[in-house]
């Protein structure tokens, strides 16, 4: 008997930039004793994919400190997948609880609410280079693509 379940890729509200920018990850959960520096890999105005050293069980309460001008935003683990068969790095989805253009991306994709935050960012030039090929490019912003 063939299944009928059908892949569901969630709704994506505002346009994937591929964006190296460092930020501290830090669990706001008590019990989870959790902080690392890292870079995201992705980010929207939704949140953004980082790779982490561990595992977060989806959830988790984070705090992304050191962002681009000095900001912080609260927000939580969406996902979290192993990069590889290691296991050593985790691909960890985190959810913003405010959306907006907190990695101060400029210019910002056309869907983006505009932010006037001071800093801007680079985008990486290596679109090529992994880990970028592991994303779809359904609604993703490439630079130097027309």
């Amino acid at each position: 008997m063939a299944s009928t379940a059908t892949a569901h890729e969630p709704t994506r509200h505002s346009t994937r930039v591929r964006a190296q920018i460092p930020v501290l990850v830090a669990s706001l959960d008590s019990a989870i004793q959790f902080s690392e520096r890292c870079h995201t890999l992705v980010v929207n105005t939704e949140g953004c994919g980082v790779r982490l050293s561990r595992h977060l069980e989806p959830g988790t309460p984070v705090l992304l400190d050191e962002l681009p001008g000095g900001g912080r935003v609260r927000g939580s683990v969406a996902s979290s997948v192993p990069l590889g068969n290691e296991g050593k790095y985790w691909l960890v989805g985190i959810a913003l609880e405010s959306i907006g253009n907190v990695w101060c991306i400029q210019p910002a994709p056309a869907d983006w609410a505009s932010a006037s935050l001071p800093a801007s960012v680079s985008l990486p030039r290596k679109q090529e280079e992994w880990p970028y090929t592991f994303f779809s490019t359904k609604g993703e912003a490439h630079p130097g693509r027309k």
